[in-house]
């Protein structure tokens, strides 16, 4: 540095022999590192050019130093040569900086500390439902659907009546706020709001909207999203669509979706919201668009499949629940826009109509009680796949179909000739 330059950004200036004082480096927690040793008695020194490594001398070892790395973080190392060096956690304590640097358990340690007995179980807490049998919540969630299917529809209904905390199409719910991220058809939201408050009779409370696509590949917004929902404390977070708060990540990538499932547990840890992210299928076949890494972490995930006003919801995964049966929603225009109810029972669903149709005539000629995959039955009998799931459970609970295999592997096979 030549007389004439002032000092670099965290450079500082010679005071004294073997010192350095702190420059304007707007690294704050490096300053105040310093400035508390010296309140405790300890005087830091630096001979490098920026100013990135520090020394003091070590509380342990004689005549040994201790170097301090202060970048975007302080870290701590013990130089002594031919003896066992001081854990950074010791010399956090002995410099007295516990407030300003809490220590950390080692990885081991933190390992050693979560270790519990078959009585420990008792006290993990159980899954509490948001919505009673259908979402719970510090959980993540997917609601799929082709589209044009509803999706944004259902979303929009479930955040109004956990906000308002009335029951959803005939399901308990859990009131709470609601964060609802609109990042998809944001032109459409009011006109949906406001048909729903008046069939409802009352305002949609207790849901926030932002109108934006936060963008999960942009670690400042992303993080500033995540103390945002933090800040809120939500008991429903919805993402609605995944689509575009993921730009530039490539759906069929393993690595990219993981990165995404890490941002989506981000917000659910910040929260213990159950966080839904609403997300499209594929123009053929029933599963979302993309890698299997999403299905693999999800804790529920519910498909809407649309059949002219008519939309099934079927449940594709519940980890910690019992999968619930298959009901209809009717999508009704209202205004300039549209509502959700709930379709009651519907004489065609008896069992004896049922027996009576073709396609299952058709099933058992083709493939007798052999198990059938659905697609390989919607193919091969020409049924609809909705009008297969709204009937199975009937069907099942008649003794007449037996389901066989999980998520998948799910197959379904005639236990006996179908034909009256």
């Amino acid at each position: 540095m030549t007389p004439t330059q002032g000092p670099r950004p965290g450079q500082g200036t010679r005071s004294g022999k073997n010192s350095y004082t702190e420059g304007t480096p707007g690294l704050e927690r490096r300053d105040q590192v310093l400035t508390l040793m010296r309140e405790n008695g300890i005087e830091p020194y630096s001979n490098s050019t920026n100013g990135y490594y520090w020394f003091a001398d070590c509380p342990t070892h004689t005549g040994s130093v201790v170097r301090i790395s202060t970048g975007t973080s302080c870290d701590f190392a013990c130089l002594v040569l031919g003896q066992e060096k001081c854990a950074p956690d010791d010399l956090i304590r002995a410099y007295g900086l516990d407030t300003l640097l809490p220590t950390e358990l080692s990885v081991l340690d933190k390992l050693r500390a979560a270790l519990i007995d078959s009585a420990g179980l008792e006290g993990i807490e159980p899954p509490r439902p948001l919505i009673a049998g259908l979402l719970q919540l510090d959980s993540i969630a997917w609601l799929q659907g082709k589209p044009g299917c509803g999706k944004s529809f259902i979303a929009l209904d479930i955040a109004g009546c956990v906000g308002t905390g009335n029951v959803w199409q005939g399901f308990r719910v859990t009131q709470g706020e609601v964060l609802y991220v609109a990042a998809e058809g944001v032109s459409g939201v009011l006109q949906r709001v406001r048909a729903w408050e008046s069939s409802m009779g009352e305002e949609m409370k207790g849901v926030k909207f932002l109108p934006m696509a936060v963008q999960s590949t942009n670690g400042a917004e992303w993080s500033a999203f995540v103390a945002l929902a933090e800040e809120m404390k939500p008991a429903l977070v919805v993402l609605d669509t995944q689509a575009r708060i993921t730009v530039g990540q490539e759906e069929n990538s393993a690595r990219d979706m993981g990165v995404f499932v890490d941002h989506v547990e981000q917000v659910r840890k910040a929260t213990g919201a159950c966080v839904l992210v609403v997300h499209h299928e594929g123009r053929a076949g029933e599963h979302m668009r993309g890698s299997t890494a999403i299905e693999g972490a999800a804790t529920s995930i519910i498909r809407a499949a649309k059949e002219d006003d008519l939309i099934t919801m079927s449940c594709v995964k519940q980890k910690d629940a019992a999968d619930f049966e298959d009901f209809d929603l009717r999508l009704i225009p209202t205004d300039s826009s549209a509502i959700l109810a709930l379709t009651g029972p519907s004489t065609s669903d008896s069992l004896g109509k049922i027996l009576g149709e073709r396609w299952l005539s058709l099933w058992w000629q083709s493939f007798e009680s052999e198990p059938v995959a659905v697609s390989t039955l919607i193919r091969t009998v020409n049924v609809t796949e909705p009008t297969f799931h709204r009937r199975k459970f009937s069907l099942i609970k008649a003794g007449m179909v037996v389901r066989e295999g999980t998520g998948n592997q799910t197959k379904y096979r005639l236990s006996r000739d179908p034909t009256p």
